[in-house]
């Protein structure tokens, strides 16, 4: 029996066995689901809601864009509407993640596949309010001793592919929560500049 609860989900393609990498936040923004999966894992854990927002971030790679569709075609199959009709229970949307974390704040990105942009990108999450780890702790935990020996706490910083899934599931519970502050364009929104 799907649950009454509301979820926000976000993804990212790309190529592999498992090509999307799934986020699903709740209404207080805590991580339910951070994973590798594929469409029809995605699609059958959203069956279980009778209300969800899907958002997916816009892939730019042709395995990607293969995935994109069979994605989309299998969304409307499960009954998930365009953006505009917003009276839906099952909404999808599209985006650009590295777009959203420019209007978040990260007007000056650092490169995303880099520590130091998952970093700056995991701070921009966090500043927005969701349940991860503070990306300024990880340096109260770093010693020379373990930088000579190559040891970095790391296991808490969300890769880069991670970070975007994360960034659509945002969209998706601004899209419910704070309409006002997206800025849509048919089916693809983005957070409003302030």
């Amino acid at each position: 029996m799907p649950s009454d609860a509301i979820i926000y989900a976000g993804v990212e393609l790309s190529a592999g066995r498992k090509p999307v990498t799934f986020a699903v936040l709740d209404d207080d923004l805590r991580i339910r689901v951070l994973e590798k999966s594929d469409t029809a894992e995605v699609l059958s854990y959203l069956s279980d809601y009778e209300m969800s927002t899907l958002v997916i971030n816009i892939p730019t790679t042709k395995r990607g864009r293969e995935v994109y569709a069979d994605l989309r075609k299998k969304a409307v199959q499960a009954g998930y509407k365009a953006f505009l009709e917003t009276r839906e229970p099952k909404r999808w949307l599209e985006t650009d993640a590295q777009d959203c974390f420019r209007a978040l704040g990260g007007h000056k990105l650092l490169p995303h596949r880099a520590l130091e942009g998952r970093l700056q990108r995991t701070a921009i999450l966090y500043e927005q309010g969701l349940q991860l780890t503070d990306p300024v702790d990880m340096f109260e935990e770093i010693t020379r001793y373990k930088l000579i020996q190559g040891i970095l706490p790391l296991e808490n910083l969300p890769s880069s592919r991670e970070l975007d899934a994360l960034a659509a599931a945002y969209l998706a519970w601004m899209s419910f929560n704070r309409p006002a502050r997206i800025a849509a364009t048919g089916e693809f929104i983005l957070p409003a500049q302030e």
